[in-house]
């Protein structure tokens, strides 16, 4: 019997099948990585117009009060939304946990009669709602940082900041490669990585 070689088909060898594999794997490698960085990209960009809102906020805020907000307890607005200091979170129904379920309001930098002077005079809100996470689903800090101040090591110059930190148990805090783009491009004020940035509102 004469056996006609159309009827014998050639398949893949076994390293034909490993090599078309680990091109695949390569190639989706390349994707995911680039797919990441874009993500991270997109975050950062959100975060600084966060920022430049939030700069905005404090810049209307003491055009009408002569001075600042309070720094304030993480997650809380320090008066952009609001006249006084208020948690959003409670707002939603979901109270922080102490010591964040109080608005740790420190306006040593304020007339004696501060919350006078905003009842009377705020002519909010200075900002369209308070963001209740970072997006990396952490909190943001308002901060007013007087001269000689460090955070986590790291020296500030005296200002107002916004910190993007982590959520209320400290998880979910900035990424490496967040903060490290943040550096690179002379976004964080503090320039070192620990995990969170402040990011310079308005200098003192």
């Amino acid at each position: 019997m004469v056996v006609s070689p159309n009827q014998y088909k050639k398949g893949f060898t076994l390293i034909e099948l490993l090599i078309v594999i680990a091109i695949i794997g390569i190639l989706a490698s390349i994707v995911l990585s680039n797919l990441r960085a874009a993500r991270i990209g997109a975050e950062v960009v959100e975060t600084i117009a966060t920022q430049r809102q939030m700069h905005n906020a404090a810049e209307l805020y003491y055009l009408d009060m002569g001075f600042y907000p309070p720094d304030v307890n993480r997650g809380w607005d320090p008066g952009f939304i609001q006249a006084l200091p208020w948690n959003s979170d409670e707002a939603a129904g979901s109270p922080p946990p102490p010591p964040y379920d109080v608005s740790g309001e420190d306006c040593s930098h304020c007339p004696v009669n501060w919350q006078d002077i905003v009842t009377a005079n705020w002519n909010g809100p200075y900002f369209s709602e308070w963001p209740r996470f970072s997006p990396w689903s952490g909190k943001y800090d308002y901060n007013y940082w007087p001269a000689g101040a460090t955070r986590n090591g790291c020296t500030l110059l005296p200002g107002i900041y916004i910190g993007v930190q982590g959520d209320y148990d400290n998880n979910n805090t900035l990424p490496s490669a967040a903060e490290q783009r943040m550096i690179s491009q002379n976004i964080e004020a503090e320039l070192c990585e620990n995990g969170e940035s402040q990011l310079l509102l308005w200098p003192l």
